[in-house]
């Protein structure tokens, strides 16, 4: 009997299979890296340990050329030091996915979100941080002007904003206010970093984020503009579980102790 032989055909299916894979194995791999956040030192582990989820942006924690900065992460250091209090950093996008952990006891602290009715009805928060406000952005054209110059403007339009984003209220009550629908877009896996690349690059045409993210991302794309806010000034506060108010305690009367030093406004001036 003849020994049998792969048909030529089944050997060429074979083979473009086995490249199929071994790219698709490669482009997994880099895409895997390049949605990775940049990491922040951790502490060893301890009982004590206190894990913290912090949101990635120029207003909460951000690499700076080769170096990791922003306001809630120097601040959340300083705490760490002054207190002998043990972090562990969980840098994240998705917010709506930190916010279930942080109800489910995953996490013990958030940093940080603007201070209103939908948050506080769901955590404990902290004294204010630091202030910010939450903006419009959109794309102005080579003269300067931009398609929103008022909120009757926004009448029907879609603004893109990050799921569980307190500016969800804000944009019902911004409808009420003008008698007319403004829909909202929640994006579950995109930072406020992101959805002003987008804007910037006509992906979308609208989004509410923090004015401090917006201001640093107009540093890269002069076009961006958030010249409308849609918040008042607001407190940014830390959120905590419900029942730990022990945590709670112990941060805010860190955070007024704090907040009473140089330091703190030197630290409010350089962001």
């Amino acid at each position: 009997m003849k020994p049998l032989r792969p048909k030529y055909g089944q050997t060429i299916i074979y083979v473009v299979l086995l490249v199929v894979a071994f790219i698709a194995m490669t482009m997994a791999k880099r895409c895997t890296s390049i949605s990775s956040l940049p990491e922040i030192t951790q502490t060893k582990s301890s009982g004590d340990t206190i894990d913290v989820a912090i949101l990635y942006g120029p207003t909460s924690y951000y690499l700076y050329s080769d170096t990791l900065g922003g306001i809630n992460l120097d601040m959340l250091q300083a705490f760490e030091k002054e207190t002998a209090t043990p972090l562990k950093f969980w840098p994240i996008i998705n917010l709506h996915d930190a916010l279930s952990r942080l109800e489910n006891g995953k996490y013990d602290m958030l940093a940080s979100l603007p201070s209103d009715n939908s948050v506080k009805q769901r955590f404990l928060t902290t004294r204010s941080a630091f202030l910010d406000r939450m903006v419009l952005i959109q794309l102005s054209d080579t003269s300067g002007k931009t398609p929103i110059r008022s909120a009757l403007d926004l009448s029907g339009k879609t603004i893109h904003i990050q799921q569980d984003s307190p500016a969800a209220m804000r944009i019902s009550n911004l409808s009420k206010e003008i008698g007319d629908s403004i829909y909202v877009k929640n994006e579950p896996e995109m930072s406020e970093e992101y959805l002003c690349m987008l804007v910037a690059t006509e992906k979308i045409p609208l989004a509410v984020v923090n004015e401090k993210t917006a201001k640093k991302m107009q540093s890269q794309y002069p076009r961006l503009s958030y010249d409308n806010p849609v918040s008042f000034t607001q407190f940014q506060v830390w959120l905590m579980n419900k029942n730990d108010t022990v945590l709670l305690h112990k941060v805010d009367k860190w955070l007024e102790s704090f907040q009473s030093k140089p330091s703190y406004r030197n630290l409010i001036d350089k962001y």
